[in-house]
């Protein structure tokens, strides 16, 4: 998820790409630089703004190992025809919802905790958010097919 700030600065214009794992800068049109985005290791001595970035981090990172066990189980149902057929359609109906709840709590907090580091700024989102809620809809529309599924 990047975030674009623009804006000018003596003439010169800036920009500022903000996201869960990086920040890049681009003076003047010329180079781009990136650092990674680090918060502190002390518990008490966590941002607003970390706090906010590392719960984004773990909820996408775990919504897209769900996503992935569910979609073997959906596979496996689909190779299987026994008993444990049932058991796999529940295991994977209940991952792919529990999938689109943690995409959700990731995409938000992701965009709350990078738009609030620049409120005298123009926001722009940049493709990774806008990626981020197009999988949001499209995880939706796979959990309603997923319910569909007998």
């Amino acid at each position: 998820m990047n975030y674009i700030f623009r804006g000018i600065y003596s003439g010169g214009e800036y920009e500022f790409a903000i996201g869960l794992w990086k920040n890049c800068t681009t003076i003047m049109n010329l180079e781009q630089q990136c650092l990674s985005v680090k918060c502190p290791q002390n518990d008490g001595d966590t941002t607003d703004f970390c706090s906010k970035i590392l719960a984004a981090r773990a909820f996408v990172i775990l919504t897209c190992i769900v996503s992935g066990i569910s979609a073997v189980l959906l596979f496996a149902i689909g190779a299987k025809s026994n008993k444990k057929q049932q058991i796999l359609l529940i295991a994977a109906k209940g991952l792919v919802f529990v999938c689109l709840i943690m995409g959700i709590i990731g995409v938000a907090v992701g965009i709350n905790g990078t738009a609030e580091t620049a409120l005298a700024r123009k926001l722009n989102w940049g493709a990774a958010a806008i990626i981020g809620i197009i999988a949001i809809v499209l995880n939706l529309c796979g959990a309603i097919a997923t319910v569909l599924i007998k």
